[in-house]
C-alpha cells in the first residue's frame, strides 16, 4: 500500500520553497544609455489586473463580453499563464483553473471533471476546440490524448464551471471548456519548438505566410513521445504513448465585414496500456493484460462571419470530424458531421438577442472482444438544435437580466429542453455581483443503450466460486437532469489586486447506476459458474455543493501572485428499488474535497524569469489515493527576442505519486518527478 506522506511538513516545506522561489531580488534593468530604471509592469505582464478583468470572452454568451460582466465562473487561460506554467498538455493546463479536477491515472489517461463526478469516463464536462465539438457519444466524453496542438499557438482556454446547456447544449452539464487558437494572421513566420526531459520529449514546427494582402495561412506538425509510468512497486506500467499530428488553418478578410476561415488537423498515435481484469485463474483470481491501442483521425472546418452593424453579426459554421481507436478491448470508429448557425443583433436599445440553429449526424461501428460487446455494432445517431438568449439592460450599466433555453433533439432521449436564468448587477466599475439558476442535461451514451461488459471474477477466493458480472446496456434510459443554482462576486478592489468567488448548490436526478439483478447457476465453459446480470438504471439522486475562490495580486511591478481554493462536497442517494452497491461510493469519492493552488510569476529582468507553482489535492476515498502536493518550478532565459529557453522541475516533492484510482484497471499507476528543457524559436 502507498505510504500516505506527512502533509503538514510538506507544506512548510513546499511554501518556504515557493517563497524563496519567488522572493524579488530587486534587480533592474539597465536601459539603452546605461542608466539603472525599474522594470516597467507593460515589459513584465502583457495585460494589467485592470485589463485582464476587461479580457473579453465568449464561452458564457457565445458573443463577446468583459470577464468582469460574465454572469457566471469563468476563468480564462492566457497564453502567458500556458507559457509560464511549464504544463506541457491541454489536459494538464486544465489544472491552472480553480473549479476543475484533474488527475492521471496512466502516461496517455487523464481525468478532468469540473465540480465532481471525476472518472476516467468522466461524461459531465462538454469540450469544444475552434467551434468543433471534442464531445464522443461512446461514453459522453473527452479522449484528452487525441486534444492535442501547438501550445505556443493557442489563444486562451475559457473555462466555465457550472451548467452552459442553454447555449452549448446536452452534456454542457458541469462545465465548458473552449479552447480557442490563434488566427493565421497572429501567428506569421517560422516557430520551432522542442521539449526533452526524463518523462517525455516532444517538437513543434509550424510556418504561417500570406498568400495575398487579405489571406493568410500556417502550417504546423508536432511529435510527442511520453514514457511509462511507475507502479506502487516501483515497476513499469508500460502505459507510454507517442503521437504525431499535423494541420493547416487559413483565414481571409474579405472585407471588413467578412471573415473566412478554413482549418484541419489529422494525427496518428500508439498508446501502451495495462490492465488487472478479473478471471477465473486461482490463486488471485486476476489476470493482468500488456498490449497497445492505437488512435487516428482527422477534421475539417469551414466558418464566415459577417458583420453586419456594430449590434449585429452572424456565424455560419460546418466540419467534419473522424475518429477511430483500435485495443484489445474495443475497435471503433465515428464519423461526425454538423452545421451550425447563430445570429446577434439588438432588436432594442435596451436589448440584444442572440439565437441559432444546428443539426449533427453521427455514425459509428463498433468491435468488441471477449469483455465489451455492442448490440448493434453500428448505429447512426442525430442531434437537432436551436437555442435563444436575451440580455436585457434592466438598469444602464447596472442591472442586466440574461433569459434563455436550449431546445434540443436527439435519437438517444427525445427532446431536451434546457433553460437558464441569469441576473447580473455591477454597482460600480469595480464591483460586480451575479446570480444564475439554470437546468441542464447529459444524454445516454453509446454503451449505456447498447454496451455489454462481461466481467469474471471470483466471488469468495476461499471457496473459489467464480462469477460472471454481466453489465447489459439499456434503451430505455432517461437522461440525467441537473438543476443549478449559483451566486458570484467579482471585485477589483484596487489596481493590484482582483478577487473571484463562486458558490453552487446542485441538484441532479435520474443519475446512473449500475444494479444488479437475480444471479443464476450456468454449466457453459470454461467452468460452471454464478451469473449476476447487472442492468443500466436510472435510480441514483445527488447533490453537490461547493465554493471556489480565486485571486491575483500584483505584488511588485515584477511579481505576481496567483491563487485559488475550492471546497466541494457529493452526496448521492439510492431510489428505494435501486440494487446499486458501487456507483454511490465511486461517486462520492472520486473528487477531492478540497483543492488549492499558488502561482508566483517573477521576472528577475527582462529577459530572465522565475516561475514556480504550488498544487495541493486532498485524498481520494474512491480507491483510497493519499493526497498529495505537487512544486513544479522553471526558469525562461530570453537571450534574444525571438528565443526562449527553459528549465524545469515538475513533481518536486515526490519520486512518484497516484492521482486517482479506477475500477477497472486497479494497477496503481504513479505520476514521477520530471525534469525539462524548452526551446522556443521563432523566426
Amino acid at each position: 500500500m502507498y505510504a500516505k506522506p506527512a502533509i503538514g511538513g510538506r507544506l512548510i516545506l513546499a511554501l518556504l520553497a515557493l517563497l524563496i522561489l519567488a522572493s524579488p531580488l530587486h534587480v533592474r534593468a539597465d536601459d539603452e544609455e546605461g542608466a539603472t530604471q525599474p522594470l516597467k509592469q507593460e515589459d513584465l505582464f502583457k495585460l494589467s489586473l485592470e485589463d485582464l478583468m476587461n479580457v473579453e470572452i465568449t464561452s458564457v454568451s457565445k458573443q463577446k463580453q468583459r470577464v468582469s460582466q460574465a454572469p457566471a465562473a469563468v476563468t480564462v487561460i492566457s497564453q502567458d499563464d500556458i507559457r509560464r506554467s511549464g504544463l506541457n498538455s491541454i489536459a494538464e493546463l486544465l489544472r491552472l483553473s480553480p473549479g476543475l479536477d484533474v488527475a492521471r491515472l496512466s502516461g496517455s489517461i487523464t481525468a478532468v471533471s469540473s465540480r465532481g463526478f471525476n472518472d476516467i469516463y468522466a461524461n459531465k464536462l462538454l469540450v469544444v476546440m475552434d467551434g468543433r465539438t471534442l464531445y464522443t457519444p461512446l461514453f459522453s466524453g473527452v479522449y484528452w490524448e487525441a486534444a492535442d496542438y501547438v501550445l505556443q499557438d493557442l489563444e486562451r482556454i475559457e473555462v466555465v464551471r457550472g451548467p452552459g446547456a442553454t447555449l452549448w447544449g446536452a452534456n454542457a452539464v458541469n462545465g465548458v471548456i473552449n479552447i480557442t487558437t490563434k488566427s493565421a494572421r497572429e501567428t506569421q513566420g517560422l516557430l520551432v519548438a522542442g521539449r526533452a526531459g526524463n518523462e517525455e520529449y516532444d517538437s513543434s514546427l509550424r510556418y504561417g505566410g500570406k498568400i495575398d494582402d487579405n489571406t493568410y495561412y500556417r502550417v504546423y506538425g508536432k511529435w510527442r513521445d511520453v514514457d511509462n509510468l511507475s507502479l506502487a512497486n516501483g515497476d513499469e506500467a508500460h502505459d507510454g504513448w507517442d503521437s504525431l499530428r499535423g494541420g493547416f488553418r487559413i483565414d481571409r478578410y474579405a472585407s471588413d465585414k467578412d471573415t473566412l476561415t478554413f482549418q484541419g488537423d489529422v494525427f496518428t498515435s500508439r498508446l501502451g496500456e495495462m490492465l488487472s481484469l478479473p478471471s477465473f485463474v486461482p490463486p488471485t483470481f486476476r489476470t493482468t493484460r500488456v498490449g497497445a491501442a492505437s488512435e487516428s483521425g482527422g477534421n475539417v472546418l469551414a466558418r464566415w462571419t459577417h458583420v453586419i452593424s456594430d449590434v449585429s453579426d452572424f456565424t455560419v459554421q460546418a466540419y467534419y470530424d473522424r475518429f477511430e481507436i483500435k485495443d484489445p478491448q474495443l475497435s471503433y470508429k465515428q464519423n461526425t458531421f454538423d452545421i451550425d448557425l447563430q445570429h446577434r443583433f439588438s432588436p432594442f436599445a435596451k436589448q440584444e438577442v442572440i439565437w441559432g440553429a444546428g443539426f449533427r449526424f453521427l455514425t459509428d461501428d463498433l468491435g468488441g472482444s471477449d469483455v465489451m460487446q455492442f448490440d448493434p455494432a453500428k448505429r447512426d445517431a442525430y442531434i437537432a438544435n436551436a437555442f435563444i438568449q436575451d440580455d436585457f439592460t434592466l438598469i444602464p450599466d447596472r442591472v442586466h437580466l440574461f433569459l434563455g433555453s436550449k431546445f434540443e433533439m436527439n435519437s438517444y432521449s427525445g427532446l431536451e429542453i434546457q433553460p437558464s436564468a441569469r441576473v447580473l448587477w455591477t454597482p460600480d466599475e469595480k464591483n460586480s455581483f451575479w446570480l444564475a439558476i439554470s437546468r441542464a442535461v447529459r444524454t445516454p451514451s453509446r454503451f449505456e443503450e447498447d454496451g455489454r461488459i462481461t466481467l469474471n471474477r471470483a466471488l469468495d477466493p476461499q471457496s473459489g466460486i467464480p462469477v460472471i458480472a454481466d453489465t447489459r446496456g439499456n434503451t430505455g434510459l432517461e437522461s440525467e437532469k441537473l438543476v443549478a443554482y449559483e451566486v458570484g462576486y467579482r471585485a477589483q478592489p484596487s489596481k493590484a489586486v482582483t478577487i473571484d468567488v463562486a458558490a453552487f448548490a446542485n441538484v441532479y436526478d435520474d443519475v446512473r447506476s449500475l444494479d444488479p439483478a437475480a444471479p443464476s447457476l450456468e454449466f457453459t465453459p470454461p467452468v460452471p459458474h454464478v451469473r449476476i446480470p447487472v442492468d443500466v438504471q436510472n435510480k441514483l439522486r445527488a447533490e453537490s455543493y461547493g465554493v471556489e475562490l480565486a485571486g491575483n495580486w500584483n505584488v511588485t511591478p515584477d511579481w505576481r501572485l496567483s491563487a485559488s481554493y475550492t471546497f466541494l462536497t457529493v452526496q448521492v442517494h439510492q431510489s428505494s428499488s435501486s440494487t446499486d452497491a458501487i456507483n454511490q461510493d465511486l461517486i462520492e469519492g472520486s473528487s477531492p474535497r478540497n483543492q488549492f493552488q499558488i502561482h508566483s510569476y517573477y521576472n528577475i529582468t527582462k529577459d530572465l524569469e522565475l516561475n514556480s507553482s504550488l498544487y495541493y489535492v486532498e485524498h481520494l476515498r474512491s480507491g483510497d489515493v493519499p493526497s498529495y502536493l505537487r512544486l513544479d518550478a522553471a526558469v525562461t532565459w530570453r537571450p534574444k527576442k525571438d528565443l526562449e529557453l527553459t528549465v524545469g522541475i515538475q513533481n518536486a516533492l515526490d519520486d512518484r505519486h497516484p492521482e486517482f484510482g479506477n475500477s477497472l484497471n486497479t494497477l496503481s499507476n504513479e505520476v514521477p518527478r520530471s525534469v525539462f528543457a524548452q526551446l522556443v524559436w521563432k523566426f
